[in-house]
C-alpha cells in the first residue's frame, strides 16, 4: 500500500513538471497550456495504471506458493537418520488441507512398493507419503552407522528404533501448509505393520491403522505388546488365509477392537503382494473405506456441500 501512495505521488509530481514545461519560441500561450495539460494526463495515466500492475504484481509474490508435483522428499529422525521419501499430495483450494497416508513397506521391498495404492487414495482425497525405511533404498545416511547392514541382516537392534522413521516423517508433513496431519493414518505391510503398530501405541493421535499381512514378532518387534496400547485407534488386519494365524492372535491381543479379513493365498501374496493379486481391487476397497471412516472424509464432504448450499448467492 506504501509503494502504492509512493507511486501516485510520483505521478502527480510528474504532471506538475509537465504543466510547467518550457514554451517553445512562437507558441501561443493557449496552445502551451493545451498542451502541457495533455501531457500531464498521459504521464498520470501511464504512471497509474504501473501502479496497479505492480501492486497486483506484489501481492503475488507475497502469496505463499504451495508445490502440488510429486516428489522426493528428505528429512531427519530424532535419532539423526536421512529418511528418503515419494510424496504424493492432493491439489486443494487456498487455505483447505487433505488427510495423509504414510506408507511403510514390507521387507525386503522398498517405497515404490505402495505404487498401485496411491492413485486410489489420492482420488478418495487423501495425500501419501511412501518413505523407505532405515537402511533400504535412499535411507542409508550417514553411511558409518552402516544401516544397509542393519537392515539385510535383519537386525533386531537396528529395527527397534524404526518407528522413529514414522515420527520423522509426520513430523515433516506437520510442515506442510496443505496436509491435516491431525488426519494421519498409517498403511504397512509385514515389517511395516510391526512399525505401524509400534508408532500407534505411542501415539494415540492417529486415526487408523491398516496391516498387510501383519505378524506377532517380526525383526525383534513385539507386535502383540504394542497392539495392546492401541486402545484407541482404530485397525484393520488383512492377510491371505496361509498367515491368518498371527491374525487371530493380534486380534485377540487386542481385546477383539482390531477387525480381521482373510483373502485366498498364502506366502505368494504376502504384504503388498495382495494388492496385485486378483483380488487386489477388493483388498483397495476394503483399505479405502476404512480410510474414509476413520479420516471423516464422507461427514467432510457433506459439511463442505452444506456450506456452499447455505452460501448468500451473489447478486
Amino acid at each position: 500500500m506504501m509503494h502504492q501512495k509512493k507511486t501516485r505521488s510520483d505521478a502527480r509530481r510528474l504532471s506538475i513538471v509537465a504543466t510547467r514545461s518550457v514554451r517553445y519560441p512562437g507558441m501561443s500561450p493557449s496552445r502551451a497550456a493545451g498542451g502541457r495539460w495533455r501531457f500531464g494526463m498521459m504521464a498520470t495515466a501511464v504512471l497509474l495504471v504501473a501502479s496497479v500492475a505492480h501492486g497486483q504484481g506484489m501481492g503475488l509474490a507475497r502469496q505463499e506458493v504451495i508445490d502440488f508435483s510429486d516428489r522426493v522428499v528428505t528429512f531427519e529422525t530424532s535419532d539423526g537418520i536421512t529418511i528418503e521419501a515419494d510424496y504424493y499430495p492432493v491439489k486443494v483450494e487456498p487455505n483447505k488441507k487433505t488427510p495423509v497416508a504414510i506408507l511403510i513397506h514390507m521387507y525386503p521391498a522398498d517405497r515404490s512398493s505402495w505404487k498401485s495404492l496411491v492413485p486410489a487414495l489420492r482420488k478418495t482425497g487423501v495425500a501419501a507419503l511412501a518413505y523407505d525405511i532405515r537402511g533400504k533404498g535412499g535411507s542409508n545416511k550417514p553411511v558409518d552407522k552402516k544401516l544397509k547392514d542393519g537392515y539385510d541382516n535383519r537386525d533386531p537392534a537396528h529395527f527397534k528404533d524404526a518407528w522413529k522413521d514414522v515420527e520423522a516423517a509426520r513430523t515433516w508433513l506437520g510442515k506442510q501448509e496443505n496436509i491435516d496431519v491431525g488426519r494421519t493414518i498409517l498403511i504397512g505391510a509385514s515389517i511395516g505393520c510391526s512399525i505401524a503398530l509400534e508408532q500407534a501405541s505411542l501415539d494415540s493421535t492417529i486415526k487408523g491403522v491398516v496391516c498387510l499381512s501383519p505378524g506377532e514378532n517380526y525383526m525383534g518387534v513385539d507386535s502383540i505388546a504394542h497392539i495392546k496400547k492401541c486402545s484407541t485407534v482404530p485397525i484393520l488386519l488383512l492377510s491371505p488365509e496361509g498367515e491368518f494365524e498371527a491374525l487371530r492372535n493380534l486380534v485377540k491381543a487386542s481385546g477383539g477392537r482390531a477387525k480381521a479379513r482373510k483373502y485366498p493365498g498364502g506366502r505368494e501374496h504376502h504384504g503388498t503382494g495382495m494388492l496385485e493379486a486378483e483380488y487386489g481391487k477388493k483388498v483397495r476397497g476394503r483399505i479405502l473405506r476404512f480410510v474414509r471412516k476413520h479420516l471423516d472424509i464422507e461427514s467432510k464432504k457433506k459439511a463442505d456441500k452444506t456450506k456452499k448450499q447455505k452460501a448468500p448467492k451473489a447478486s
